[in-house]
Protein backbone atom coordinates (compact mmCIF):
# COMPACT_ATOMS: atom_id res chain seq x y z
CA UNK A 1 0.00 0.00 0.00
CA UNK A 2 1.15 3.85 -1.09
CA UNK A 3 1.40 6.10 1.88
CA UNK A 4 -0.02 8.31 -0.84
CA UNK A 5 -3.01 6.29 -2.01
CA UNK A 6 -4.89 5.91 1.56
CA UNK A 7 -7.93 6.78 0.84
CA UNK A 8 -11.39 5.02 -0.12
CA UNK A 9 -14.24 6.59 -2.32
CA UNK A 10 -17.41 4.88 -3.15
CA UNK A 11 -18.04 5.22 -6.85
CA UNK A 12 -21.81 5.15 -8.27
CA UNK A 13 -21.50 4.90 -12.06
CA UNK A 14 -24.79 5.31 -13.89
CA UNK A 15 -25.97 2.59 -16.40
CA UNK A 16 -28.71 2.69 -18.64
CA UNK A 17 -29.27 -1.55 -19.79
CA UNK A 18 -29.13 -1.08 -23.93
CA UNK A 19 -31.75 -3.98 -24.19
CA UNK A 20 -34.49 -2.54 -21.68
CA UNK A 21 -33.80 1.29 -20.93
CA UNK A 22 -33.70 0.40 -17.44
CA UNK A 23 -31.91 3.53 -15.29
CA UNK A 24 -29.48 2.59 -12.33
CA UNK A 25 -26.68 3.00 -10.19
CA UNK A 26 -24.20 0.60 -9.28
CA UNK A 27 -22.15 0.98 -6.30
CA UNK A 28 -18.06 -0.34 -6.30
CA UNK A 29 -15.60 0.78 -3.52
CA UNK A 30 -12.37 1.84 -4.73
CA UNK A 31 -9.11 1.85 -2.43
CA UNK A 32 -5.93 2.83 -3.61
CA UNK A 33 -6.80 6.70 -4.06
CA UNK A 34 -5.99 9.77 -3.20
CA UNK A 35 -8.71 12.88 -2.45
CA UNK A 36 -7.53 16.52 -2.41
CA UNK A 37 -10.54 18.90 -0.93
CA UNK A 38 -11.36 22.70 -1.93
CA UNK A 39 -9.19 23.40 -5.01
CA UNK A 40 -10.92 25.84 -6.88
CA UNK A 41 -11.48 25.72 -10.73
CA UNK A 42 -12.00 28.92 -12.87
CA UNK A 43 -13.50 29.20 -15.96
CA UNK A 44 -14.31 32.19 -18.52
CA UNK A 45 -17.65 32.38 -20.29
CA UNK A 46 -17.85 35.51 -22.27
CA UNK A 47 -15.80 37.50 -20.37
CA UNK A 48 -17.05 36.77 -16.99
CA UNK A 49 -14.69 34.81 -14.96
CA UNK A 50 -16.72 32.03 -12.36
CA UNK A 51 -14.65 30.53 -9.28
CA UNK A 52 -15.81 26.40 -8.31
CA UNK A 53 -14.65 24.73 -5.59
CA UNK A 54 -14.05 20.91 -7.25
CA UNK A 55 -11.83 17.89 -5.91
CA UNK A 56 -9.38 16.32 -7.27
CA UNK A 57 -8.69 12.89 -6.85
CA UNK A 58 -6.36 10.60 -8.23
CA UNK A 59 -6.42 6.41 -8.43
CA UNK A 60 -3.27 4.20 -8.00
CA UNK A 61 -3.51 1.34 -10.60
CA UNK A 62 0.47 0.80 -9.63
CA UNK A 63 -0.25 -1.50 -6.74
CA UNK A 64 -3.27 -4.13 -6.07
CA UNK A 65 -5.42 -2.99 -3.83
CA UNK A 66 -8.57 -5.90 -4.48
CA UNK A 67 -10.34 -3.53 -6.41
CA UNK A 68 -12.91 -4.69 -8.97
CA UNK A 69 -11.37 -4.41 -12.49
CA UNK A 70 -11.35 -0.71 -14.09
CA UNK A 71 -13.70 -0.47 -17.77
CA UNK A 72 -13.71 2.30 -20.44
CA UNK A 73 -16.57 4.18 -20.26
CA UNK A 74 -17.45 3.43 -23.74
CA UNK A 75 -17.35 -0.42 -22.95
CA UNK A 76 -19.39 0.12 -19.63
CA UNK A 77 -22.21 1.60 -21.72
CA UNK A 78 -22.28 -1.40 -23.31
CA UNK A 79 -22.72 -3.76 -20.47
CA UNK A 80 -25.94 -5.68 -19.87
CA UNK A 81 -27.42 -4.89 -16.65
CA UNK A 82 -26.46 -8.74 -15.15
CA UNK A 83 -22.85 -7.85 -16.21
CA UNK A 84 -21.74 -4.54 -14.56
CA UNK A 85 -21.61 -4.98 -10.98
CA UNK A 86 -18.18 -7.28 -11.66
CA UNK A 87 -16.82 -3.41 -13.26
CA UNK A 88 -16.40 0.19 -12.25
CA UNK A 89 -15.56 3.18 -14.70
CA UNK A 90 -15.31 7.44 -14.62
CA UNK A 91 -17.29 8.61 -17.21
CA UNK A 92 -17.30 12.40 -17.67
CA UNK A 93 -19.29 12.38 -20.92
CA UNK A 94 -22.58 11.07 -19.39
CA UNK A 95 -22.38 13.82 -16.29
CA UNK A 96 -24.40 11.08 -14.05
CA UNK A 97 -21.56 9.50 -12.12
CA UNK A 98 -20.78 10.55 -8.71
CA UNK A 99 -18.01 9.43 -6.13
CA UNK A 100 -18.15 9.60 -2.29
CA UNK A 101 -15.48 9.90 -0.03
CA UNK A 102 -15.17 7.04 2.19
CA UNK A 103 -17.16 3.96 2.09
CA UNK A 104 -20.98 4.48 1.35
CA UNK A 105 -22.78 1.49 2.02
CA UNK A 106 -26.13 2.96 0.49
CA UNK A 107 -27.29 1.65 -2.47
CA UNK A 108 -29.58 4.52 -4.72
CA UNK A 109 -32.62 2.81 -5.63
CA UNK A 110 -36.42 3.46 -5.22
CA UNK A 111 -36.10 4.10 -1.20
CA UNK A 112 -32.93 6.25 -1.26
CA UNK A 113 -32.01 8.77 -4.44
CA UNK A 114 -28.85 11.09 -5.28
CA UNK A 115 -30.09 13.93 -3.20
CA UNK A 116 -30.15 11.68 -0.18
CA UNK A 117 -26.36 10.62 -0.72
CA UNK A 118 -25.38 14.24 -0.90
CA UNK A 119 -27.27 14.96 2.51
CA UNK A 120 -25.66 11.54 4.13
CA UNK A 121 -22.45 12.43 3.09
CA UNK A 122 -19.90 15.94 3.26
CA UNK A 123 -17.66 14.47 -0.38
CA UNK A 124 -20.06 14.03 -3.02
CA UNK A 125 -18.73 15.19 -6.06
CA UNK A 126 -20.08 14.46 -10.02
CA UNK A 127 -17.31 13.09 -12.07
CA UNK A 128 -16.72 16.57 -14.62
CA UNK A 129 -13.18 15.17 -16.50
CA UNK A 130 -10.90 12.11 -16.20
CA UNK A 131 -7.01 12.03 -17.05
CA UNK A 132 -5.88 8.27 -17.96
CA UNK A 133 -2.59 7.69 -17.46
CA UNK A 134 -1.92 4.22 -17.04
CA UNK A 135 -0.33 4.30 -19.96
CA UNK A 136 2.71 5.16 -18.58
CA UNK A 137 5.73 3.34 -17.42
CA UNK A 138 5.70 4.77 -13.77
CA UNK A 139 2.54 6.04 -11.47
CA UNK A 140 -0.10 4.48 -13.68
CA UNK A 141 -2.91 6.75 -12.56
CA UNK A 142 -6.28 8.13 -13.49
CA UNK A 143 -6.90 11.19 -12.13
CA UNK A 144 -10.27 12.87 -11.38
CA UNK A 145 -11.82 16.58 -11.37
CA UNK A 146 -15.39 16.23 -10.09
CA UNK A 147 -17.78 18.91 -8.83
CA UNK A 148 -20.04 19.81 -6.22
Amino acid sequence: MSVLFTDIMTVYNYHRDPETDKETWIRSIVRGVQWSHNKTALTTVNGVQTETKVESITVDFQRGYGNKPYLEPQEYRKLPAEEVAKYWTLDAKSGQDKLVLGNSVREIADGYRLTDLAEDNQYVVTVTAVSDNRNRPRLKTIKVVGNE
